[in-house]
């Protein structure tokens, strides 16, 4: 089907959406149960969701797309809470359309979290924006906050913990197990201060004795905490080495029946209260080998300076922490010493060195030599960020001009980067790479080999491979549906025939800047992810 055939469909499905909305049976019935976490190290207690819990008053509409949208949270169903309005990234409100939130939450936890920059990125849109709330799942009988909670577990999987605790702030819900959310992400973050409120508001009760036990001892309860723990304990609420933690924590070994043993950990990922019990009482868990979102709390401060590093490290591959607050500390002082991570450290000072400098020789050679570091470190997106603008101003030799065309083409500025190429002067493979920026068949202009260069070629030829049904899915509505299953298989190994089908789909749905980003990231970066 012909590409502005496809667009109409897409323009069209806010108001078949529109009627789904009004006309859907049952639309305040959502499904029971307690909802479980898909990341096997957050929690999965908590008391079940309390029936009624969340109006079902659909929300206001006309957001100003250019300020965060604020309204009365009794006017907002939790699937709907967002940060800002959709318009702000470009998508409709009634996004999900027909799409049941129960297949959605599905499709959310199913999004792989080692994905390309732009990938994430369009992620993070999607589970960040204010969207009409989804349609209940069919037969549900009470409200159940699942879809919002795939939400944010999906978040702190790509250690968007900022992120997912403004989420939760947001709405101020009074569910145990959102509460307890709220709990774990401000435990990742060090930040008790915000992390023990949601589990120290009385009703309803929040149904977790060792996250009370420790907000109660930080209150400075400690009676409390102390009989809380002693009744747990003997109840049997509270796992043999939680407990133990808990006891040593409270300094008061007297506190269980019997003396406090040393029990060997759970295996596994630690949940994030039994990681920060440990750190207290002294026996910490190196965040190296553990998910990105433990790598926040590496940023207090409170160890080495090569730590600090790695750990920045990871979060910016994320997308989880600002380029500048890694910069901030590669510059903190000289590298204490050579090879490894040091080498990165002090060619990246070099870089910022000479752009600081505008010496355009000396920055020519310092991108020559840091770019290899940069590229083994995973953060060349991070760094074009940082220092792709200042060098494509620059007078430099051929090499770094080489270089920094193509780290130009990894930011936003990636159109005008392409636009600045002189055709003279360009190799067929910087031409291919500049007609695709540009959103042309880049197979008329220049030419590169391999099988993504093939698929890329052939998703923005005349001819894109669009997947079976998408015209007919988009007609329904489902354009939220289908680009997650859009993000799920560009996500994924590189296939080169799911790429081109992919990058069709995004700009079969209006997604042509997301569909370039993720078509130059395939070729410019030397992984999946």
């Amino acid at each position: 089907m012909p590409m502005a055939r496809l667009g109409t469909l897409v323009d069209s499905a806010c108001a078949l959406v529109a009627v789904a909305l009004l006309c859907a049976p049952g639309m305040g019935l959502a499904q029971s149960g307690s909802p479980l976490s898909a990341i096997d190290w957050l929690r999965q207690s908590g008391s079940a969701p309390q029936p009624g819990a969340y109006p079902v008053t659909p929300p206001n509409a006309g957001a100003d797309a250019g300020a965060i949208s604020v309204r009365a949270l009794d006017a907002l169903r939790p699937e709907a809470v967002g940060l800002y309005p959709a318009a702000r990234v470009g998508l409709p409100e009634a996004i999900w359309g027909p799409t049941p939130a129960g297949t959605l939450a599905d499709l959310i936890l199913d999004l792989p979290t080692d994905m390309l920059p732009a990938l994430r990125d369009l992620s993070l849109r999607l589970l960040l924006a204010e969207f009409t709330a989804p349609l209940p799942t069919a037969g549900a009988l009470s409200a159940s906050p699942d879809f919002l909670l795939a939400r944010i577990d999906k978040l702190v999987e790509f250690g968007a913990l900022d992120q997912a605790a403004a989420l939760l702030d947001t709405l101020d819900s009074p569910e145990p197990v959102l509460r307890l959310r709220r709990f774990d992400i401000g435990l990742l973050l060090g930040d008790e201060h915000a992390a023990c409120p949601p589990v120290l508001r009385p009703e309803p009760p929040i149904g977790d004795d060792a996250a009370l036990v420790f907000c109660l001892s930080r209150a400075g309860e400690w009676d409390a905490a102390d009989a809380r723990l002693v009744a747990a304990t003997e109840s049997g609420r509270i796992a043999p080495y939680l407990a133990d933690l808990l006891a040593q924590f409270l300094n008061d070994e007297d506190s269980l029946p019997g003396a406090v043993t040393l029990l060997p950990p759970p295996a596994g990922t630690p949940e994030p209260l039994t990681w920060r019990l440990r750190e207290a009482t002294g026996d910490a868990i190196p965040t190296l080998g553990l998910p990105v979102a433990y790598a926040h709390a590496d940023l207090r401060g409170t160890i080495g300076w090569r730590a600090q590093i790695e750990s920045a490290e990871r979060l910016v591959r994320a997308g989880a922490l600002p380029p500048n607050r890694l910069l901030g500390l590669y510059t903190e002082r000289r590298a204490a010493a050579s090879g490894g991570i040091w080498e990165r450290v002090s060619a990246v000072q070099a870089l910022d060195t000479a752009l600081r400098a505008n010496d355009a020789e000396a920055a020519g050679r310092a991108l020559v030599a840091a770019w290899p570091l940069i590229q083994a470190g995973e953060l060349e997106v991070a760094a074009a960020d940082l220092f792709g603008r200042a060098l494509g101003q620059m007078a430099l030799p051929p090499d770094a001009r080489a270089i920094a065309f193509r780290m130009g083409l990894l930011t936003n500025d990636y159109e005008l980067v392409a636009l600045g190429l002189d055709p003279g002067r360009a190799s067929p493979e910087d031409a291919f790479l500049a007609a695709l920026a540009r959103g042309t068949d880049p197979a008329r202009a220049g030419e590169m080999p391999g099988e993504l260069a093939e698929a890329v070629a052939l998703a923005f030829g005349p001819e894109p491979p669009l997947p079976d049904g998408l015209a007919d899915r988009l007609a329904q509505g489902r354009l939220g549906e289908e680009i997650l299953r859009t993000l799920a298989d560009l996500g994924g190994p590189g296939d080169p025939r799911l790429l081109a089908q992919g990058l069709a789909a995004l700009r079969a749905m209006g997604l042509e800047d997301a569909a370039r980003q993720v078509a130059l990231q395939s070729l410019l970066l030397e992984r999946r992810g």
